[in-house]
Order: C-alpha cells, then sequence, then structure tokens
C-alpha cells in the first residue's frame, strides 16, 4: 500500500502494549488529550475489549494485535499505520516482559532469549520501522520504557540486561534521528503497580513493604504517573529534550543508594 495521509491533522500516537498497564494508562492519557490512537499488544481480548470501550467514548482509536519480536510483523504493522492514518507524531514502545528473581548460573537461556527478544529487539525493530518513516516526514517523538535496571543491577539478569541496553538504544537513536527532526527518550518506572506486579505480590514474589521502605515518596508508582512522564516528552513542551532517560520512581533510585550509605546523619 502507498503511504499517505487521511487529512486529518490530529497528531497519531501508536502505543504498543496497549493492553494492560502502563501502555494502557499512557494509551488513555492520549485520548483524554484529543489524539488520534493505535494501540498494539498480543493480548488480542483485552486490546479489543479496550478498542470497544474508547471507541463508545468518541475516540479515534484501533487495536491492532502486533508481537514486537517479529520484524516482518512490525514493518507490516508500520506500513499498514502510515498507509491508514498518515504520519505518525509519536511512538510509544511499552510492550514488555518481566522477570522474577533468579541467578545467572540457574537462569533458563530460553527465558532469557524471550525477555532479549521482546523487551530490547522488539524496542529495536519499532525503532528502526517507525524513526525511519519519521525522519522522512518531518520528525516525530519516540518514547522508550526503561526501567530502575538500567541504572542499577538488581538479580532480574535477563530483564535489567535488556533495560540497560534499551537506554542505550534510546541515546544511540537520538543521536541518529535528531538531525532529522525526531527525538528520542525514555521513561525508567520503578515499582509501578500493573496488573503484572499486583501478580508477582499477591504471589509472594514480591514484597510491598520493601519496596516503599526504600522510596523516597514511601510509596508505588501509579501507571498513570508513567503514562503523564511519557505524555510529556511526546509533546511539544519537551522540544528541547532528546536522549534522556526520566526515572518515574518515587525516589527509589536516590533513596536506596542514600540509606545504603556506610554512614548516616544522627
Amino acid at each position: 500500500m502507498n503511504e499517505k495521509s487521511n487529512g486529518d491533522q490530529t497528531p497519531l500516537v501508536i502505543v504498543t502494549g496497549g493492553a494492560s498497564g502502563i501502555g494502557e494508562a499512557t494509551l488513555r492519557k492520549f485520548v483524554s488529550a484529543g489524539w488520534r490512537t493505535v494501540s498494539a499488544d498480543v493480548n488480542t481480548e483485552r486490546g479489543n475489549a479496550i478498542a470497544e470501550e474508547l471507541s463508545a467514548l468518541g475516540a479515534k482509536h484501533e487495536f491492532v494485535r502486533l508481537d514486537v519480536s517479529d520484524e516482518n510483523a512490525v514493518n507490516q504493522f508500520a506500513s499498514d499505520v502510515y498507509a491508514k492514518h498518515g504520519p505518525v507524531a509519536a511512538v510509544v514502545n511499552s510492550g514488555g516482559v518481566l522477570q522474577n528473581a533468579i541467578r545467572i548460573t540457574d537462569m533458563p537461556i530460553a527465558d532469557f532469549d524471550r525477555i532479549i527478544d521482546i523487551n530490547l529487539r522488539g524496542s529495536v525493530l519499532m525503532g528502526k520501522a517507525f524513526g525511519r518513516r519519521m525522519s522522512e516526514t518531518g520528525g516525530g517523538s519516540i518514547v522508550n520504557l526503561c526501567s530502575l535496571t538500567s541504572f542499577q543491577a538488581t538479580p532480574q539478569p535477563a530483564y535489567g540486561m535488556s533495560k540497560a541496553a534499551v537506554k542505550m538504544l534510546t541515546e544511540q537513536m537520538a543521536a541518529e534521528f535528531g538531525p532529522r527532526g525526531v527525538r528520542v527518550n525514555a521513561v525508567a518506572p520503578g515499582y509501578t503497580l500493573t496488573p503484572a506486579m499486583k501478580q508477582r505480590i499477591d504471589s509472594g514474589q514480591r514484597d510491598p513493604a520493601t519496596i516503599i521502605a526504600k522510596s523516597a515518596l514511601r510509596k508505588f508508582v501509579e501507571p498513570k504517573d508513567v503514562g503523564e512522564a511519557i505524555f510529556f516528552l511526546c509533546s511539544s513542551a519537551a522540544s528541547a529534550i532528546t536522549g534522556a532517560t526520566l526515572p518515574v520512581d518515587a525516589g527509589w533510585l536516590v533513596y536506596s543508594v542514600y540509606s545504603a550509605a556506610a554512614a548516616q546523619p544522627e
């Protein structure tokens, strides 16, 4: 199909992982701001349910099933989006998977491959497919999903490696795409009360008391908090910001190190 505009000047955002958690919260933020939206996820049932809800409210929204680790599928998705909807103003790469605590020596390589494929390869493929088109059509904004593990080691080896690499990817794409007017940034959410996190808390795989005690603001991050930060980075208010990774972590990064210092004030 030929890539063309449908004549609607309302900005368009693409949100992967839009069927739950941070992706869903981000999607709803853009909808509330009047943007056209396309969400993509492997969870077809939930994605379609959200689409029906948003369409009933008058939103210009479409859901597409997409495996972000599939190169052919991502390239076809990008081609279809531009053919149907025209230029894309923003892409949010929030599709990803978590990992429970495990030693490197005990980690199945199949788990490592799956996490790297979705978290890192998916961000690379989306960045390639949409970054090229944005560069050709006059600019835009890409926001990747990093993590606390982009900055500090945790016992989530594959997840941490994937998110550290996404931070570097963000900086490399910012440098490469910047001269064509494309900004690339990332957010680094802290412990966020997504459905996946709540499930891990309920199963005993995360200790909420420890998380709160290590956060300067003594609270969890909510998905909408991250969605607000992503929206800001995609907006004209952030027009001079690129290559940045913004922690949205209730102060976990600063307090966890501060509280572990060898000397503490009386």
